[in-house]
């Protein structure tokens, strides 16, 4: 496995993170549990229209992403907003399954410095979540055969429950001759 190039991730002061009070509590529990300050993964201004992470996007998701240590893995918290809900008071699902395939996808981009695709994504839906409740969104590796790489995703709410989780084989594209 290689390592997260060090150039995408940056360590950045809770007080300059835009997250919003409830994101930034759930990641100072986070970090406390683990003993240490999570590391985000830097934002790409040549992406900055990604609708999960783009700055630029106007009805982008604004997700920050953060690095698991020890872990082959990363996650982002989300607020989903009315904007986000399909039936009153829940978020869409389709919603939860780009925060799903974010989380995987994006994950492997840092870490390879190429973009992932998926190719195969099955997602389980256990419990709907509430709009205005904030959620965390995890990715991990599980296994690697060649450009193929088996991805984890939950979407957790604040009290442990996982509400949807994912397995995705993403591929990663081809090398461009130099």
């Amino acid at each position: 496995m290689l390592p997260i190039h060090s150039h995408h991730c940056q360590a950045v002061p809770p007080e300059r993170l835009e997250l919003n009070a409830a994101e930034k509590r759930l990641l100072a529990a986070e970090e406390a549990a683990r003993g240490c300050r999570l590391q985000e993964m830097r934002k790409l201004p040549l992406y900055d229209m990604c609708f999960a992470c783009g700055e630029a996007n106007p009805i982008g998701l604004h997700l920050h992403f953060f690095l698991l240590p020890g872990e082959d893995g990363c996650l982002a918290f989300f607020t989903p907003r009315p904007e986000h809900q399909s039936y009153n008071g829940r978020m869409h699902g389709g919603l939860i399954t780009v925060l799903l395939d974010e989380i995987m996808g994006n994950y492997l981009f840092m870490k390879e410095g190429t973009p992932a695709y998926t190719a195969r994504i099955d997602l389980r839906f256990r419990e709907p979540v509430r709009i205005g409740a904030t959620i965390r969104c995890v990715g991990r590796e599980t296994k690697r055969k060649g450009r193929l790489v088996v991805m984890e995703g939950q979407i957790v709410t604040e009290d442990g429950t996982i509400a949807a989780e994912a397995v995705s084989h993403m591929m990663m594209e081809k090398e461009q001759p130099k």
